[in-house]
Order: C-alpha cells, then structure tokens, then sequence
C-alpha cells in the first residue's frame, strides 16, 4: 500500500448530477489512477453516480447530508465523526454548505485536515445568509474553481481568505477532441435534429434558466436576417415549464429548435458553426464555455465572471456584454463571417488553451498536490 498519499473522504449532499458531482466523480478517477492502492471515500445522500464511484473503485457511505434541518446537520455529523475514525481517513473535503458545516465539527472532533471547494458565488442578503455561506471559506485550504471566485471569496471574507487556491474545474480534453468527431456523426446529428442543409448552426447549450440568457439569443434573432440560419437551444427545463413556454412563444418566426435531452455533447459542438453562452449572471467557471474552446469551435460568451479567463476576446473567442442582444446579433454575423483561415487560427488558440490551463489532467494533478500539503 502506497502510504505517502492521504486517505481523502468527499463530502457532499448528493450524487445525482451537476458540476459538484462530476468532480467528486473525477477526482476519485484521479486517486485510483495515481495511487491505486489507496482507499478513496465519498460521503453523500446517494443518487444515480454512486455506482460510479463504486466502479472506479471509491467506496461510498450513504448519509442523509442532502437534509438541512439541524437535528440532520448534527446527525451527519457524528456519522461523519465516525466514518473518519473508523476508516482512518486524514483528509476531509467539503464540496456544499450545509454538509460543510457538519463536515468542520467532525473534522475539527477526529483532528483531520478539512478543505473545501468554492464552486459558486452564493447569494447573501442578509448577515446569517453571510455567515452560513462562510463555510466554504473556512478550510484549511481553500479551493476556488476561477480566480473570478477566489476574488469573490477574498472580499467577501477578507479574514478567512488567507488560504485560497485557485484550482480551475477540468474538461475531459480527450473527450472533447475534435478529431474524434467524424462527418458520419455530424451528418447523423444534423439530420436527427432535421437542421436543412446549408443553414449554419447556432448552438446554446445549458439548462434552460432565465439567467442562462435564452432570451438574450431569441431576441438577437429578431434582429437579424435568419434566412441561412438555424439555432438549437439545447438544455432541459428541469420542471421550468412556464419558462419553456414563454421562450417558445418568444421564438414564433424563427428558425429555432428546442433539444431538451442529448449527451454527445462533442457532436454536438462540431455540428456548430457558433457555440454561445448568454448568461446574464456571472459564470463561477462555465463548463460549456470550456467545452466548446477544447472542441475548437468558434465561441461568443458574455464579459463577466469567469468566462474571460477561458475565452480571450479575439485569440480564442470573442466576448459581448451580458444581456446586450444587439451587440451578440452583431457578433454572431462577424463571426459567421470570418474566413476559414481565421477561424483555424482560433481553433487553434483556442483548444491550445484550455489543454494548458483548463483539462481534467490539471484539476486532478494540483488537487492531488494539495492533499499531499495538508497533511
């Protein structure tokens, strides 16, 4: 058994899905790959991905972290307490608040390192919203997926800042590979989702939310001559119908189609001729944003939070005010009109970056590195 690396437990309130869960996922892909002979655990209120872990070879403990009662909180955290003691665990990461909170009293009773992940900028109207979501930056160390977010958490919480780091969410850069994508499937894709040939494709990914901006694109369409276009706003309501049905009624006259489930998302993004992300809240990371630049793909996002850290406006994508359709109507004919030339240039630029600063590899590498300092 490798003993120089820490036994890691997770924590989190569940495993059903979403960016906290993808990366609990990763990171214990990333254990057994480097170390192993090291038992890695994941602590969670259960969900569809527990089965994944267990393929991975991590071992999972269900605990009810998913309630935020406070009966719950000290109920998770005594079996917290418990599981670190009798698994000999010496790191515990936090991944949510509410658990957070459990997880600090027992790490704190069992005298282990507790770290946590900063995934998102929390809402704080009043001093106890201030307080509750001051967990997350109360780790020994403190991971900040953007260094939007670790700015975030410097000002919010001057005091308890001094151990920050900026560790960036990764993508799957084999994954998301454009030379894996063959005509075949593009033409397979266009022809399921019935996109005319000779229409370039815009393409929305993300759940569909006010603030990830659909809107924003339907009302650029109305500015625009749509006769050689076609754009896919792909994402599921998740229970939002009454959004869903204002965004279709929005769109009567347009070339649009609403795709609420598909998971190639690599065909997906090489079907596109422009990938965009319109949100009018600041991105944390931004997944898609990271997505479509591995892919290479020509890219507008919105000038706020992280996004500008992936896309640099006119080497590897170009950036537009958050909510301003006008200028993204603007930016969508540019870029749809750019020469082959410049667009390989971008590609180029673009996968290049996030290869080097953004992929799954980096994530795991420095964040195995941080479990090895806090010991």
């Amino acid at each position: 058994m490798d003993l120089s690396f820490p036994r890691v437990l997770q924590v989190l309130p569940s495993l059903v899905s979403g960016g906290v869960e993808r990366a609990s996922v990763d990171m214990v892909a990333g254990i057994k790959k480097a170390y192993p002979d090291v038992e890695t655990f994941v602590a969670s209120g259960g969900g569809i991905l527990v089965d994944k872990i267990f393929l991975l070879g991590g071992k999972h403990f269900e605990i009810p972290l998913d309630s935020k009662t406070p009966w719950s909180l000290v109920r998770s955290a005594l079996s917290l307490k418990n599981l670190i003691k009798k698994k000999d665990i010496q790191i515990v990461h936090a991944r949510s608040r509410a658990p957070a909170w459990s997880t600090l009293w027992a790490a704190r009773q069992a005298k282990v390192s507790f770290i946590t992940t900063y995934h998102g900028i929390y809402n704080s109207t009043n001093a106890f919203k201030s307080f509750y979501n001051s967990i997350m930056a109360r780790g020994d160390k403190v991971i900040a997926i953007s260094e939007y977010v670790a700015q975030h958490v410097k000002q919010s919480y001057p005091h308890l800042s001094s151990h920050v780091t900026v560790i960036y969410e990764g993508v799957d850069t084999a994954y998301f590979d454009p030379v894996e994508i063959s005509e075949e499937s593009i033409r397979t894709l266009r022809a399921k989702w019935a996109i005319p040939e000779g229409l370039k494709v815009i393409l929305l990914p993300g759940r569909l939310t006010r603030w990830k901006g659909q809107k924003v694109l339907i009302e650029a369409l109305h500015q625009m001559d749509t006769s050689n276009l076609f754009a896919v706003i792909l994402g599921d309501a998740q229970g939002r119908e009454g959004y869903h049905q204002e965004l279709k009624n929005q769109a009567i006259g347009l070339p649009i189609k609403f795709i609420r489930d598909y998971h190639d998302m690599p065909t997906a993004y090489a079907l596109a001729d422009v990938v965009l992300s319109c949100s009018t809240d600041p991105e944390a990371f931004g997944r898609v944003t990271a997505e479509a630049l591995a892919m290479g793909r020509p890219y507008i996002g919105t000038n706020h939070g992280a996004t500008p850290e992936m896309c640099i406006h006119g080497k590897t994508g170009f950036l537009v005010p958050p909510g301003n359709s006008q200028t993204l109507a603007a930016m969508i004919s540019y870029v749809l009109s750019l020469t082959d030339k410049k667009k390989d240039t971008l590609s180029v630029n673009a996968r290049q970056h996030i290869c080097h600063n953004f992929s799954l590899e980096q994530m795991m590498s420095r964040t195995l590195a941080l479990y090895k300092a806090a010991v």
